[in-house]
């Protein structure tokens, strides 16, 4: 878990099915809220 103050962690993410970004450019300057949603196209 990330705690408040500590360093945004070297992450790629996807923002649409096509284009990706690294977490930390994303975050830069402003507070983030990072969830996963694990097969969330599942029926489990």
């Amino acid at each position: 878990m990330i705690s408040v103050g500590e360093a945004v962690p070297a992450a790629r993410v996807w923002l649409t099915p096509r284009d990706e970004a690294e977490l930390r450019d994303l975050a830069e300057g402003s507070p983030y809220l990072l969830l996963f949603y694990l097969f969330d196209w599942s029926s489990t």
